[in-house]
């Protein structure tokens, strides 16, 4: 059993076998399996993280010039 962090999660994968040289991609994959527990862990990671962005909502896009004078004044300096 191997853990590889890959992104915001870590994966438990189980090596099925090895391979002497290098291999496409499908391949590859065809090597190693990951865990059940480890994708469901993934999943409620993801669902948990969307959830989270519900409380933290980020503006659809930047503030123009007149948007960031009017930012400047609403703050107290």
């Amino acid at each position: 059993m191997i853990k590889v962090p890959t992104g915001w999660d870590i994966r438990e994968i189980r090596v099925l076998g090895l391979s002497d040289k290098r291999l496409g991609a499908a391949l590859a994959q065809a090597l190693f399996e990951e865990t059940e527990e480890s994708v469901k862990k993934r999943e409620e990671n993801q669902a948990a993280r969307k959830l989270n962005a519900f409380h933290s909502p980020k503006p659809d896009h930047r503030p123009d010039k007149k948007q960031r004078l009017q930012i400047f004044k609403f703050k107290p300096q």
